[in-house]
């Protein structure tokens, strides 16, 4: 019994952590860019990027992957 038991406490604890591992990349997203326009509004929407900084809106973060040429994703929208 106790063996089962600690089986079974195992296998939900795998379950459970491989469930957050998936969901967190489900999350990260390409963010919209339409950069046509050289510049961006200045509605305060931030948006968390996959480096881990807070951008002010969507936009900026679209600035900052076209001035770096790197692909920085949004991980959720809110501060990070």
């Amino acid at each position: 019994m106790k063996v089962t038991s600690v089986f079974l406490l195992s296998a939900l604890a795998l379950l459970s952590l491989s469930g957050k591992t998936r969901a967190n990349t489900m999350l990260q997203r390409q963010a919209n860019c339409n950069l046509k326009v050289n510049g961006c509004n200045k509605i305060y929407n931030p948006i968390c990027g996959s480096d881990g900084i807070t951008y002010a809106n969507e936009c900026l973060l679209c600035l900052e992957n076209k001035k770096r040429q790197t692909s920085i994703l949004v991980e959720k929208s809110g501060p990070c």
